[in-house]
């Protein structure tokens, strides 16, 4: 058998890389290095996902806790309950409360507004709201000085979110009634 002509890329033992024809047996990881690789960038991806969806979620209503990465959802302010049988006069003239029915029921801003009534709440007005298929009711307040007079409306109708905005300029409470609303 013929052998072929040696060059300078046969001694092996000259080049410590790779070289010329690349002659040389290409050095390759450990399949379980390749896979820690792996599975270390997707858990990285998921983090920074959940960690984005935390921070960057304004419009959430109740705040996102992933205690497992720190980040925990902001403690919530201590308001003082109002008793509405307990104010003078003069705080019961100050307090406007609408109802707005955000589901299909005819009668339930009427039906939530009489429950308010027979609490003490004064001065409750309520009507039909713009979108008929709200699915989760809010207590909706808009200075931060109203927040305890918010909380306090939502805890005697048993309502659990609470949020502050600028959006219903013509009370200082509003009850955003929903389908979640059940008597």
């Amino acid at each position: 058998m013929a052998k072929k002509p040696q060059d300078r890329f046969d001694d092996r033992s000259a080049y410590s890389g790779r070289a010329g024809a690349h002659r040389q047996p290409v050095s390759r990881r450990p399949w379980w290095v390749t896979t820690l690789i792996s599975a270390g960038a997707t858990a990285g991806l998921i983090l920074a996902a959940l960690v984005g969806v935390a921070v960057l979620d304004a419009r959430n209503l109740e705040p996102i806790d992933i205690s497992v990465l720190g980040v925990m959802p902001p403690p919530a302010p201590e308001t003082t309950g109002i008793d509405p049988t307990l104010l003078t006069l003069e705080e019961r003239e100050q307090i406007t409360i609408t109802v707005l029915n955000g589901t299909t029921s005819a009668t339930l801003d009427e039906d939530v507004a009489a429950i308010l009534t027979t609490q003490g709440w004064p001065n409750i007005s309520n009507a039909d709201a713009a979108d008929s298929d709200v699915k989760r009711s809010v207590v909706v307040y808009g200075p931060e000085k109203d927040l305890s007079l918010a909380t306090s409306v939502a805890d005697s109708l048993g309502i659990a979110v609470v949020k502050q905005s600028d959006s219903y300029p013509g009370a200082r409470v509003t009850v955003l009634v929903g389908i979640d609303f059940v008597r």
